[in-house]
């Protein structure tokens, strides 16, 4: 079993490695830097962004990326870029603090993972996109949060991802008539039904 075993199982078995959705955000937002707090071995983004730093405190993460060089290797043969693929793994829990510089990175991933919306935008540079989906209330944080701004949506049909910036003001309107604010999502630790959804949402960090 070879260290891409594991990816090829939970990524290109499973029909999930979203290359279309990371093609799109990159292609719109002129990615050159991201941070994937929770990434587990998901390295797809690197197939379109020349710099990614992975974290995840998972043992077996951590296995499949102390083969940097059959990482790299499977990288090189999948880029969509002229640059050669550079990416760095922190074996750590995203909650506390990463040996890393605030305000560099142009994307913040939040995808399954938690609070990533609020542990992790230090990270990202003003102006920068957090791309979150509704997990653990990721998204509900960030619409809640002063320092984003939704920007755009991310649907799927037809087995392609679609960035839309249109009707924005329909999204995270509450199923019910309740007291919704970012002390009680993070209590809670899920997402609440909104009358309208969609696959992500991306939001631009203002402060």
């Amino acid at each position: 079993m070879t260290v891409l075993d594991l990816y090829k199982k939970e990524y290109l078995e499973k029909q999930f490695e979203r290359t279309d959705l990371f093609c799109k955000i990159q292609k719109k937002y002129k990615i050159e830097k991201a941070l994937y707090p929770g990434s587990y071995v998901h390295i797809t983004p690197s197939f379109v962004i020349p710099y990614v730093v992975y974290v995840d405190s998972d043992k077996n993460a951590k296995r499949f990326f102390d083969d940097p060089n059959t990482i790299a290797n499977f990288l090189e043969k999948n880029k969509k870029y002229k640059e050669t693929p550079s990416f760095r793994f922190i074996h750590k829990d995203y909650s506390k603090k990463l040996d890393l510089a605030e305000e560099q990175f142009d994307l913040l991933v939040s995808q399954w993972a938690g609070p990533i919306s609020q542990s992790c935008k230090k990270y990202l540079k003003l102006g920068g996109i957090l791309l979150a989906n509704n997990s653990h209330a990721d998204s509900g944080l960030a619409h809640l949060d002063p320092n984003y701004k939704l920007v755009a949506v991310v649907q799927f049909k037809n087995g392609k991802f679609n960035v839309s910036e249109k009707n924005l003001e329909a999204y995270f309107i509450p199923k019910k008539d309740q007291i919704i604010t970012i002390d009680s999502l993070m209590l809670s630790g899920k997402g609440i039904g909104y009358t309208k959804t969609a696959n992500s949402y991306i939001f631009e960090k203002l402060k």
